[in-house]
């Protein structure tokens, strides 16, 4: 009989994270919590029914570098160089500051030069897995604090090579030296712009090849290949796993096979990453932790209060309103799991005693903890710290350019950008608030009033002339703020309309109770465009297609603004649609009806249902009249019941042989 303990543990996890997470969720707790309780309870530090720690903990990193793929599928080239600002300067200015408070905090507590510097490496990285996923799965990662957030943990990832070469200089005695240091740097660089670049030309060119063939399990295996292939080179190269997975997942995203891989990857993903969180959990030493609760409470309230205070000055310094630089603050204020490579390194080299290498480990797990709980509560606790000390950055419009019954566009990106072109080019009034400085000097260019400032401040978008303005119109991605500004524009205006635009139909309910009039969710709007260039494609006539789009809208959206009534709502929109639908039905050489009128054939006496078009060599005829001669080759488009057109095709079929 085989005896596999590697199987035994995995199942051994998976039958005790299940009823945990469920537990959780049903508390309405995240279920990262859930994995981390399981490594605790089963790790060698609890009841140590897993054997097997360090194949685990191989699977862990799988779990990661799919994760980071399947991130950087959802990225673009264009989207990563619109946020190098964020990386650079945002990243930059994070680490380095982080960094150098905590070496001067290492070094006022006595500690050596060695170990100070090391803990500011440890404490200045955030977490990348937990962070991302948390994104994606509010459908965060486009908002603004998305972008900032995204730019520094890519940033900091890029720093690890560095800190690692710094680590093992300082560990194996040797001096260290700024110019080696500055010249590994520039080298990982280089290595990194390489890799991008072979990958981007190599990579779409594959899954060209591939998706030929048409298998699935060739095209499920070429996935597995470009990212752990790609995150083996990097590494390689010195870089790590998971950034050269995102690498692999950024060459993708561009192509028109990224939704079928990310389809693809998800289960696998899903399954590895929470056993990466498992594994995390394994390494608290509950023993250690006992004894020493305080002692870490106040270690992991210090960190987080630096990390947290640094990040919102960095915000402050890239023009980002304070509340949207406290969110990203407090997001990014855990401990990373790449700094468990760092402490491992630590102890290795003699840096770190067992005493300050548990404590580490302990901090870092709890910081990582409760990254969701802080993370749920970001946005109010920013809220109220922005509304106190925060003006939002916005300058008041002159009086003497003071609006009065005009437009507020919230967003000067694709949407608001056509919503003012199209404003300004009827002269209806209007002026555009955005929290990026890029996008309002590209407004001013345009011709617009532009102001910089956070529209969710109540100052601010009193400044902007709410309370005299006629619409107030949210374009952006950022489902907290769109939420925040349609509850503060109701509140100061009550007469104003607002109209918000939404990613997801589940969020329309909650904006309409906030105040908005109208609420546009995109995933409801493409369902409409993908029926109606079906129809086109069909040569359907335009008013009937328009008579559909409108049937669909008006009951779509009654459904969204009174949910308790959405089985009613559908129900009666699907009768409607099964008493009226079209079809079409082709001519070919033996129909003996080839040649003869409409009258002729009189189909609607016979079995109800109306022809309504006939398209011939591409062309549509509408409302053909009775001498209309039908001929080989045209397409009769049929409209009625479904009793009725199945009676035409019925009556069709028998002067048309199959």
């Amino acid at each position: 009989m085989e005896n596999i303990p590697l199987l035994k543990d995995i199942v051994i996890l998976m039958a005790v994270s299940v009823p945990i997470s469920i537990a959780l969720m049903r508390m309405g707790l995240p279920t990262v919590i859930g994995f981390f309780l399981t490594g605790v309870i089963l790790g060698p530090y609890g009841f140590g029914l897993v054997t097997e720690l360090h194949k685990v903990e191989t699977l862990a990193q799988i779990g990661i570098v799919l994760l980071l793929f399947t991130i950087g599928i959802e990225f673009s080239i264009a989207r990563m160089l619109n946020i190098r600002r964020e990386g650079i300067f945002g990243g930059g200015f994070q680490v380095i500051l982080t960094t150098t408070i905590v070496l001067l905090a290492g070094l006022a507590f006595g500690q050596p030069f060695s170990v100070s510097l090391l803990l500011g490496f440890i404490i200045s990285l955030s977490s990348t897995a937990i962070v991302l996923k948390l994104l994606v799965d509010r459908g965060e990662v486009n908002s603004p604090h998305g972008n900032l957030s995204v730019g520094v943990l890519i940033f900091q990832d890029l720093c690890v090579v560095l800190m690692v070469m710094a680590i093992q200089t300082i560990g194996k005695g040797a001096p260290s030296s700024a110019s080696g240091i500055a010249k590994g740097l520039g080298l990982s660089i280089v290595t990194f712009a390489l890799i991008v670049a072979g990958v981007t030309l190599i990579i779409p060119r594959l899954f060209n090849q591939v998706v030929k063939l048409r298998n699935r399990e060739v095209f499920i295996l070429t996935i597995v290949l470009v990212c752990l292939g790609t995150a083996w080179l990097t590494s390689l190269a010195g870089l790590s796993l998971a950034l050269g997975a995102f690498i692999a997942g950024l060459a993708i995203s561009e192509s028109e096979y990224s939704n079928q891989i990310v389809a693809e990857v998800i289960p696998f993903r899903d399954t590895f990453s929470s056993l990466f969180f498992i594994s995390i959990g394994m390494l608290l030493d509950v023993g250690y932790f006992a004894s020493h609760t305080l002692m870490i409470a106040l270690a992991v309230i210090a960190i987080i209060g630096v990390k947290t205070i640094v990040l919102a000055g960095v915000g402050q310094v890239l023009r980002y309103p304070l509340r949207l630089s406290l969110i990203v603050g407090l997001s990014l204020a855990q401990i990373g799991e790449f700094s468990f490579i760092l402490i491992k390194m630590g102890q290795e080299y003699g840096l770190l005693n067992e005493a300050l290498y548990q404590g580490l480990l302990s901090a870092s797990i709890v910081s990582m903890a409760l990254t969701p709980f802080i993370y749920q509560r970001s946005a109010k606790l920013a809220y109220g710290i922005g509304k106190y000390f925060g003006r939002g950055g916005a300058k008041e419009p002159s009086k003497k350019s003071a609006l009065s019954n005009h437009v507020i566009i919230v967003g000067y990106g694709l949407n608001g950008r056509n919503l003012a072109r199209v404003l300004k080019e009827t002269a209806i009034p209007h002026l555009v608030i955005d929290i990026n400085m890029d996008r309002i000097h590209k407004a001013k260019a345009a011709g617009h009033k532009a102001y910089f400032g956070d529209a969710s401040h109540p100052e601010v978008i009193k400044k902007m002339g709410v309370e005299m303005a006629k619409m107030v119109v949210t374009a952006i991605s950022d489902p907290i703020t769109t939420r925040m500004i349609v509850k503060t524009a109701r509140e100061i205006n009550p007469a104003v309309s607002i109209l918000a635009r939404t990613r997801y139909t589940r969020e329309v309910e909650e904006l309409y109770r906030l105040g908005a009039n109208q609420v546009i969710p995109e995933e409801f709007e493409t369902s409409v465009e993908i029926f109606a260039r079906v129809l086109r494609d069909y040569r359907i006539p335009g008013n009937i297609i328009q008579n559909q789009i409108d049937l669909v809208r008006q009951e779509g959206y009654a459904m969204f603004r009174s949910p308790s009534i959405a089985g009613e709502r559908l129900a009666k929109l699907t009768a409607v649609l099964e008493k009226t639908v079209m079809d079409t039905f082709f001519i070919d050489g033996a129909c003996s009806i080839a040649g003869k009128t409409l009258r002729d054939l009189d189909l609607r006496k016979n079995t109800g249902a109306t022809i309504i078009a006939i398209i011939r060599k591409g062309e549509a005829k509408t409302n053909p009249a009775g001498d209309f001669v039908i001929n080989e080759g045209d397409i009769l488009v049929l409209l009625g019941s479904h009793a009725q057109l199945n009676a035409a095709f019925g009556f069709l079929t028998q002067v048309c042989p199959i």
